[in-house]
């Protein structure tokens, strides 16, 4: 497959050095660690692939479970007991053979991230889970950064509208789960209704929990036609009844 460079190389390099020094970032990745260690409901036996790595991994991974979570990134911590390097575009998983995957903000620093998608799609069961943690282009505290050049702000963030749609055309049932609010330091679940969706809107960032469907298309037996038909108007000649 033919090499994707991310949009901006060192884009997320500097969100991660916000994620984890800014007193915002740090505020996020609190809101966004808790989030996840209540939803990701561990169990063995299930395996976990998180596609890029935050560095904060240990708020929501429970050490039990370490045995089943795997750790993606391009470049990463090689000390990591389940560290793999791999590109997001090109899993090194076996079609259909992950229970869970996280993608913690990777979408808006990368350049083809409907092919990220695509490889997602393709590395979950049926029924797997998918959790995606992503900035929001609309939030005030981009609109504050837009004039610096070189800000991470500045990337191709996705407004989660968007990516709800490009995950049904992937055949996931898809729904905005949670907004954070740096700023008040809250998260907005089921941000549903007039105000929670204005509120939502302003957030520093969300979280999309989507389910993988598949979809079988299951031949229905023309059972009906086993059935005589009434036919009106003159009996067709058939010898047998010609008997009765």
């Amino acid at each position: 497959m033919k090499a994707i460079k991310a949009a901006n190389p060192l884009a997320r390099q500097s969100f991660l050095k916000w994620y984890h020094v800014g007193s915002l970032g740090q505020t996020l990745q609190n809101l966004e660690g808790r989030y996840l260690k209540s939803s990701l409901a561990q169990t063995y036996n299930r395996k976990t692939v998180q596609v890029g790595r935050l560095g904060s991994e240990s708020r929501y991974i429970d050490p039990d479970f370490n045995g089943d979570f795997v750790l993606t990134d391009e470049i990463g911590p090689r000390s990591h007991p389940n560290f793999v390097q791999a590109r997001a575009d090109d899993l090194p998983f076996a079609t259909e053979s992950i229970d869970t995957l996280i993608l913690p903000h990777v979408l808006e620093f990368e350049s083809d991230r409907h092919q990220v998608l695509r490889e997602v799609e393709r590395v979950l069961k049926p029924e797997g889970r998918l959790f995606v943690l992503g900035l929001n282009p609309f939030s005030l505290n981009r609109l504050t950064h837009l004039t610096q050049r070189n800000s991470f702000w500045n990337a191709r963030l996705i407004a989660n509208q968007h990516l709800l749609e490009w995950l049904s055309l992937l055949k996931f049932d898809a729904d905005l789960d949670v907004a954070f609010s740096g700023a008040s330091q809250t998260m907005i679940e089921n941000p549903e209704g007039p105000w929670k969706e204005l509120k939502a809107s302003l957030c520093t960032a969300y979280a999309i929990r989507a389910i993988k469907r598949s979809y079988t298309l299951i031949p229905l037996e023309s059972s009906w036609l086993k059935v005589p038909r009434l036919v009106t108007g003159q009996i067709l000649e058939n010898p047998q009844l010609n008997k009765v």
